[in-house]
């Protein structure tokens, strides 16, 4: 079937969308899951491995990187070889991943594992998004926020999952308990997932601008990840050299790699994108700092911290659903900029509560005002801006707004690792290092609450039409 007759498929046939959906929700859960799974294992991998603290914050920023490289070629790809095509090679991809870094012996093996698991990641999560804005033309906000829900479903059961698993079984075990659900997916996706989408006249892949745009992701964040070393000023400047000339290309290239022109000159979708960028740097890397600190400052186990950090991700889970709802019926506006105040509110708490004795209760509500502000923002914002765009441009779209996404998370890992590169350096995270740790939380959380206040203010604005 051609992408019309795909199309005319599932408007016909209502339990075939819904396949479809629980298909794209299950491969969706299992990105979350194996990522915040092995942020309650980074102490146990650090310790077997005699990992330094520079190094351990390399293993979640090793997936986030490669994941950032191949969001926007996996679009382009989707949408000029069939979305499906690209999400079930993704899928097996993903598997092989997973294999590799379970059986590791080394943190070069485990990185290079993380680089293929974030390749793959890249491929099956935004050519799903893609099949679901394809499918659902009506209720299309209502599949979303299942789809987010299940996301957030991922990183509620990972931190859990992670943490009992590393206990009893070993870290290699968080690597491996994704594998029969992608399996799964697999298999349900090769039978009940009919036809293909792809565009009648699909660009061609810029290869040149997929190599730029690596050199200057790839170099700014090591050039930050090493400070203060004198090498860091030299990957720095290649990385941000390679980004100008990135950009360059865009406006000059027949077929860029995204049109940023475009892009840039739609105030409203922009400004959406830059919300994301924001919300998403304010929270991610902060998350996996708390794992640190519930673990090394008050000496919580794996599971113990893992419970702590899944309260967030239940909050958004219930949230997603119905914020997914209401973005159906009414402007996405409100909801994404009252979601922005509620992590405002959140870290202003913890900024000036956060410390080596704060009560736990105190970290759990400022976790909840974290998965209320997450699960308000998200959906409607992903509504609206999947919802303002051509079919044939569904593919290139999602990956844009996928990559606002990581460019946040990435942002934030940066942040992150430049201040335990700073307060801690190449040591291994001891005793005489928690003070270190502390400040180092103290600093993030200030960060991250300039991040929230610039997104709440973005959030004002959403995007009406955009070509991407």
């Amino acid at each position: 079937m051609d992408s019309q007759q795909t199309e005319r498929y599932y408007q016909e046939n209502p339990a075939a969308r819904y396949a479809v959906l629980i298909i794209v929700c299950i491969s969706s859960f299992l990105t979350p899951v194996s990522l915040s799974g092995s942020f309650v294992a980074v102490p146990a991998i650090s310790e077997d491995l005699h990992v330094n603290a520079v190094y351990a914050s390399w293993i979640p920023a090793a997936f986030l990187l490669s994941n950032l490289l191949m969001m926007l070629p996996a679009g382009r790809l989707a949408d000029q070889y069939g979305r499906k095509r690209i999400f079930l090679i993704g899928g097996v991809l993903f598997s092989i991943g997973c294999l590799i870094a379970g059986f590791a012996q080394s943190i070069e093996v485990l990185l290079f594992s993380r680089v293929v698991q974030g390749i793959s990641s890249a491929m099956f999560f935004t050519t799903g998004m893609a099949i679901i804005t394809s499918v659902f033309q009506q209720g299309r906000g209502a599949a979303l926020g299942w789809l987010v829900s299940s996301i957030y479903l991922g990183l509620t059961c990972g931190p859990l999952l992670g943490g009992w698993v590393t206990e009893h079984f070993g870290w290699q075990a968080v690597f491996w308990f994704p594998l029969p659900l992608m399996l799964i997916v697999l298999l349900l996706a090769s039978l009940k997932m009919k036809g293909e989408w792809r565009n009648a006249q699909p660009e061609r892949l810029d290869f040149i601008g997929t190599l730029y745009m690596a050199l200057g992701m790839i170099g700014t964040f090591v050039g930050l990840s090493t400070l203060p070393d004198w090498k860091s000023v030299l990957w720095l400047g290649l990385g941000l050299s390679f980004i100008v000339i990135f950009v360059r290309h865009c406006y000059t290239a027949v077929s860029p790699l995204v049109r940023l022109k475009l892009v840039l000159g739609n105030k409203p979708f922009s400004r959406a994108l830059g919300a994301s960028i924001m919300v998403y740097a304010s929270n991610y890397g902060l998350v996996f700092l708390l794992s640190l600190y519930l673990q090394y400052n008050r000496g919580m186990t794996p599971t113990e911290a893992g419970q702590v950090l899944m309260v967030q991700a239940i909050v958004m889970t219930i949230l997603a659903p119905l914020a997914g709802r209401l973005s159906d019926r009414y402007r996405p506006r409100l909801l994404a900029t009252l979601g922005c105040l509620s992590m405002v509110a959140g870290l202003a708490l913890l900024m000036v509560t956060v410390g080596p004795t704060t009560p736990i209760w105190i970290i759990l509500i400022c976790l909840i005002a974290f998965g209320i502000g997450f699960g308000m923002f998200s959906t409607p914002n992903s509504n609206s801006v999947l919802g303002s765009v051509p079919p044939e441009r569904l593919g290139m779209s999602s990956a844009l707004l996928n990559l606002s996404r990581l460019l946040g998370q990435m942002f934030g890992t940066a942040i992150i690792t430049l201040l335990m590169s700073l307060m801690i350096g190449q040591a291994k995270i001891t005793p005489e290092h928690y003070a270190g740790l502390m400040e180092v939380v103290r600093w993030a959380v200030g960060l991250s609450l300039l991040f929230a206040l610039a997104a709440a203010f973005l959030s004002k604005e959403r995007p009406v039409i955009v070509s991407a």
